[in-house]
């Protein structure tokens, strides 16, 4: 099946300007030519009418299955979790986000879901359980009367969801770390600090010793791929770069030492301006006083981090919204894109939300689960997984961020919106 737009202009997700005035080809799930193409070979011609044609959203750091507040989804079934989390899966297609990458969460069984047809959403990179020490950003128990068990088994309802493991020591992280590997990972989420959400892990922790963390970095490395950590301070970023982790979620509390370090090391970053802004300002309900005092803390520290990323000129950063709750709060995934161009600037949050995120992806290696085309990018022998714009993305992200100028959104080849 050969589809081609005509009468597009291109946003090929990494230069500043557009490819004006051209034709895409695309043969089953592929781009195959940007240029001069003959109708007569198509078998759909969709006409842009002068729209812009730009790769599909990417957002590099998801919880598709944490669809309400901690303590309600420990009241759920596991079905009720995955009836749920496809749900929220489809909104995000269906605001243009065409691949994401989950980092905490049991969506291989979504994953294939959707490959196979039985549900709709974005292609997923999924981190299977995010795993910590115990007593860190991982072990969700929700009060002191809930033990874990010797036998390994958890006492905590939203533990056993496979949403977060548990592991002390070498030899428990690397089976942990194996675990999520033969579970579909990847890439794999670690939780290298204290977490502002959580009750019982302070801020300051610094967690996993940094044999612990060189373990997981060493199973993940011998699968080809890599970890990524959950991080707010600048003591544990420390450990967790000599550890050789490579992808920072969060890096809040930066300085200028870490910042050196990242720019030295290459090392990827995935913040979150707009849930930041939102928790700095106490506008998302929280449990107590403390977790108040932890998120706001982390809400305008992470605005400051920024600074220092222009600063050091880093450009290993990704687009990521860690949105957690029901629909209504998924549903707030587009403002961070409006949130990072206020941050940096137009180019670089649409590079970090396309092509910065497919270069992140790709670390994955052989674990990497779309290894036939590039994903973040309208170039030939990528991925045909693209939005029809009315406007000019280069000229402000507004036009992506309303439903009625995405005219068109397109995963795979396969067409889930066309309002030309």
């Amino acid at each position: 099946m050969k589809k081609l737009i005509i009468n597009a202009n291109v946003f090929n997700g990494v230069d500043n300007k557009l490819i004006e005035n051209v034709s895409v080809l695309i043969e089953g799930n592929l781009i195959t030519k940007i240029g001069e193409v003959d109708t007569s070979i198509a078998d759909e011609v969709i006409d842009a009418k002068g729209g812009t044609v730009m790769p599909g959203l990417c957002d590099a750091h998801v919880h598709i299955t944490m669809s309400d507040s901690f303590n309600i989804l420990d009241t759920m079934t596991t079905n009720e979790i995955a009836i749920r989390s496809a749900k929220i899966s489809e909104d995000m297609l269906m605001r243009g986000f065409t691949t994401v990458r989950d980092v905490g969460g049991n969506t291989l069984g979504l994953k294939n879901a959707i490959e196979t047809g039985y549900a709709t959403g974005p292609r997923i990179m999924p981190s299977q359980a995010a795993i910590s020490q115990t007593s860190g950003h991982s072990d969700y128990r929700q009060n002191q009367a809930q033990q874990r068990l010797r036998n390994g088994h958890e006492d905590s309802p939203l533990m056993k969801t496979g949403t977060f493991a548990v592991a002390d020591g070498r030899s428990e992280v690397l089976r942990a770390v194996r675990e999520q590997l033969f579970n579909g990972a990847s890439q794999i989420k670690i939780m290298a600090g204290g977490g502002a959400s959580s009750t019982f892990d302070p801020l300051d922790t610094l967690q996993f010793t940094l044999d612990e963390m060189k373990a997981a970095v060493e199973a993940a490395e011998d699968y080809g791929t890599y970890v990524c950590a959950h991080i707010h301070t600048a003591p544990a970023m420390k450990r967790a770069a000599e550890a050789g982790v490579k992808c920072f979620e969060h890096a809040t509390i930066m300085d200028d030492d870490i910042a050196q370090i990242i720019k030295d090391k290459g090392i990827w970053v995935v913040p979150s301006y707009f849930t930041s802004s939102l928790i700095a300002e106490r506008k998302i309900p929280l449990p107590n006083e403390e977790t108040y005092r932890k998120t706001e803390r982390v809400g305008k520290a992470m605005l400051k981090s920024a600074e220092l990323i222009k600063k050091y000129d880093i450009d290993t950063v990704a687009f990521g919204t860690d949105c957690v709750g029901t629909k209504d709060v998924h549903a707030t995934q587009m403002n961070e894109l409006g949130a990072v161009e206020k941050t940096f600037d137009t180019i670089t949050a649409l590079r970090m939300a396309t092509s910065n995120c497919g270069r992140l992806f790709e670390m994955s290696t052989y674990q990497h689960p779309y290894q036939e085309g590039k994903l973040g990018q309208i170039v030939e022998g990528a991925y045909a997984d693209l939005l029809i714009i009315d406007g000019n993305p280069l000229e402000g992200v507004e036009c992506i961020a309303q439903d009625e100028t995405k005219k068109v959104i397109m995963k795979d080849g396969v067409i889930y919106k066309n309002t030309l």
